[in-house]
């Protein structure tokens, strides 16, 4: 490992005000060594625990968090700008991640296979530690959706949080700890980015999942591909969200649209990225949005009415006003003009045509709606398509029949049809091309980590 000195630090910063919350430290490359022997003995145990206890475990561990709601939303919202109401909603939609999973049975780690053996099946394995690497946006969420699957399955887990959401990955840790488990199930790695490659390189590691940018998943996928371990990337996205002139409500479908792409200001990799209306309906599309849009006032992030938060960073900030007019640059008309005051970008709405180079070829995380038109059906998965990014999509239209259609040309990991599209614990979370590779969530994410081991068994000799 790289040494980093006992001294070097980093800080937590209050988005609204750019004040600093905490100061923290880099782990030692000895800290480091510690967390992963722990990990390492932690898994021993953990293992081996039944289904049943670790069920218990998990139980317990997402009552804590109910009982410490308060404190953790008030976190989420001071480190990373977020409304309160919005921090509520994500960690009670942890809580119901949590729910789900320990309603399973058993029987989703076994799978029998019919053949002339007597007996033949796939066992579903756990396979160790696995290193997860979370952002910003959904600091709970996002942890809590890589780790659940993964202790259900028998493995442990170390999460390297965002460091400016440091505060609330360290609560979560606390509860591990409170709720029962074994030491080293569940740990905070406070490191660099530069020390992560040591960290996926040692042999206590299993596996890597990771949330994040295309470019810096470039990286971990890489270095796992160099550590030959298993890993799971979930990207960034450019959604559209396509609306067809047969819909019967304007106004509510705008609204709808208003919401996914504002929803934690804009910076959520599923949100409705850009509008693709029939050019029939897009002037009355274009008014209805304005009109929400106008709804979304800056102000207390702490009272309920608050719609609208801050973009996070202060580097992102400025990487957002820049691609604001990069695309007025490229030819993006302003529908809605935007004002941006320090971290705080009140919504903004600009037309463009579909070779908008920066529409295409980056992922806008804000709140900047972008609209394109459409005058032929039959030309909406080429601009659907038209883009590095494979995530999610949204089709709206009293036709289903053509709208399933036009989602087999689609390529996408996830097409919700008449509605926006939502990580749901039950249905596999993914994309493909720069959206990355692997699914989280629903049953089928347990098994992105585990030891799919064939057992065959003759008949005695």
């Amino acid at each position: 490992m790289t040494e980093f000195k006992k001294n070097e630090m980093f800080q937590t910063i209050n988005p609204v005000n750019n004040n600093i919350i905490k100061t923290y430290y880099y782990l030692s490359d000895k800290n480091i060594d510690i967390k992963l022997y722990q990990a390492k003995n932690a898994y021993k145990k953990w293992k081996n625990y039944s289904f049943e206890s670790k069920i218990e475990c998990l139980t317990k561990f997402y009552s804590s968090i109910q009982k410490s709601i308060d404190i953790i939303a008030y976190s989420i919202t001071q480190e990373m700008g977020k409304p309160i109401t919005q921090s509520y909603l994500e960690v009670n939609k942890s809580i119901n991640l949590c729910e789900y999973y320990c309603e399973l049975k058993e029987s989703i780690f076994l799978k029998k296979i019919d053949t002339e053996y007597k007996i033949s099946y796939v066992k579903f394995e756990s396979m160790g530690p696995i290193l997860g690497i979370v952002p910003w946006n959904y600091p709970i969420w996002q942890t809590i959706r890589s780790t659940i699957p993964n202790l259900l399955l028998g493995n442990v887990i170390l999460i390297k949080p965002a460091l400016n959401t440091t505060g609330c990955s360290l609560i979560l840790e606390k509860i591990f700890l409170e709720s029962g488990f074994p030491k080293g199930i569940f740990q905070i790695l406070l490191i660099n980015f530069n020390q992560i490659e040591s960290v996926i390189a040692h042999p206590t590691i299993r596996g890597v999942t990771f949330t994040g940018s295309a470019l810096s998943g470039s990286i971990v996928g890489s270095l796992s591909g160099k550590y030959i371990k298993k890993s799971v990337l979930e990207l960034g996205g450019n959604d559209a969200f396509v609306v067809m002139k047969d819909v019967r409500d304007v106004k509510k479908i705008a609204k709808l649209a208003t919401e996914s792409r504002l929803n934690n200001t804009g910076q959520t990799c599923i949100s409705a990225k850009r509008f693709i209306v029939d050019k029939i309906i897009i002037d009355d599309f274009v008014d209805a949005v304005i009109q929400e849009m106008k709804t979304y006032h800056r102000g207390n992030l702490y009272d309920e009415s608050t719609k609208i938060g801050y973009v996070s960073r202060y580097d992102l900030s400025a990487k957002l006003h820049q691609q604001y007019k990069n695309i007025i640059l490229n030819g993006g008309k302003i529908c809605l003009e935007m004002m941006k005051d320090g971290n705080f970008f009140s919504p903004s709405l600009l037309k463009v045509e579909n070779n908008n180079c920066v529409v295409k070829k980056e992922e806008i995380f804000g709140p900047i709606g972008i609209i394109f038109s459409f005058s032929q059906e039959k030309i909406i998965p080429d601009i659907v398509n038209n883009t590095p990014y494979g995530l999610g999509v949204s089709i709206w239209t009293k036709d289903l029949e053509k709208a399933e259609k036009i989602s087999k040309e689609i390529d996408t990991g996830m097409v919700f049809i008449n509605e926006i599209v939502k990580s749901d614990v039950r249905f596999p979370f993914g994309g493909i091309k720069k959206s990355g590779y692997g699914r989280e969530l629903s049953v089928l994410s347990i098994k992105e980590f585990s030891n799919w081991k064939t057992v065959v068994i003759k008949d005695e000799l």
